[in-house]
């Protein structure tokens, strides 16, 4: 869109892209998906910039330097999805310390949870202790990525859990997650209403491609309808080895019984450690009873979910 001193802009061309499996093949989304490249090029070309300045500045060899990002990929299923292309983000991170794994790839599963703890270890600060809404201290749940970038760990890194609230104040639609190198399960905590699209991502041309084709008839090319993106099951249970598109929901198959409460009950319990408000929802209201200590006991709404 333009130039600037530092940036020249590189464009690449819509019948070259790679178009992945969550994203139409057609005419409209390669040239989305081409302009998304010039984007992250620009990005890429950004954090040259500032690696240049912290070796300028003499800082080279003693920081600590994490890049991530704060959502999925812009286009369907990705951004404001639990889905993985939705919670699948760049997790770089280089320490001077840890020359040996430079330029390697970790199967360690981790999250945005990590980054806190990551750098109160690196800068040898104790963890906070104090409370919110009940009795119990605040606990961290992600852990410190510094021992991964020595060596790759054997156990210990198989799980993350996420969520989701709202996008926009117009997009309330809750979620809450927890996937392992197998499975995922997703909970749709509203999953009786639609799902629900922000303004930006809704004019997109990737988006108004798949609305036109849908009014039209015309056959859109995805892997999924808009009457199944926008109306979701409360859960959603998915073999992430066979079925890595997220396609089968296994939910209620007496086969994955066993996976589903497994899942079910660390999700839970997480939950409970993080002092999750929606953790009543949507059948039941979360109120408090007594104060010496408080305790939540979840209050029926009666409204049949």
């Amino acid at each position: 869109m333009g130039l600037i001193p530092d940036w020249k802009p590189v464009h690449y061309s819509p019948d070259e892209v790679i178009v992945p499996y969550f994203v139409q093949d057609t005419p409209v989304a390669r040239q989305d998906i081409a302009a998304q490249y010039t984007t992250i090029s620009r990005l890429d070309q950004g954090i040259g910039l500032i690696l240049e300045e912290l070796r300028q500045a003499g800082f080279e060899e003693n920081t600590l330097v994490i890049y991530s990002s704060d959502n999925g990929i812009p286009f369907p299923t990705g951004r404001t999805n639990l889905f993985d292309p939705g919670m699948a983000e760049p997790y770089l991170v280089s320490s001077p310390y840890a020359r040996e794994r430079w330029g390697q790839f970790s199967d360690a599963v981790v999250s945005l949870l990590d980054i806190v703890p990551t750098v109160l270890d690196w800068f040898g600060i104790d963890y906070p202790t104090y409370k919110l809404f009940g009795p119990n201290n605040v606990q961290l749940t992600g852990k410190s990525v510094l021992s991964v970038l020595h060596q790759e760990p054997q156990s210990g890194w198989d799980t993350a859990f996420a969520s989701h609230n709202l996008h926009e104040v117009t997009m309330y639609y809750p979620m809450r997650v927890i996937r392992n190198t197998s499975f995922k399960l997703i909970y749709n905590l509203n999953y009786k209403m639609p799902f629900p699209i922000d303004q930006d991502f809704f004019l997109s041309p990737t988006y108004q491609d798949l609305l036109n084709r849908t009014q039209e008839g015309r056959p859109t090319g995805w892997f999924r309808t808009l009457d199944q993106y926008y109306y979701r099951a409360e859960w959603e249970l998915y073999d992430l080895k066979t079925d890595p598109e997220e396609l089968t929901n296994l939910f209620g198959k007496p086969a994955y019984k066993d996976v589903f409460n497994e899942l079910h009950g660390k999700l839970r319990a997480w939950q409970n450690i993080t002092n999750d408000p929606w953790i009543c929802s949507p059948g039941s209201v979360l109120e408090q009873k007594g104060r010496f200590p408080p305790t939540g006991v979840c209050l029926s709404m009666h409204n049949d979910v």
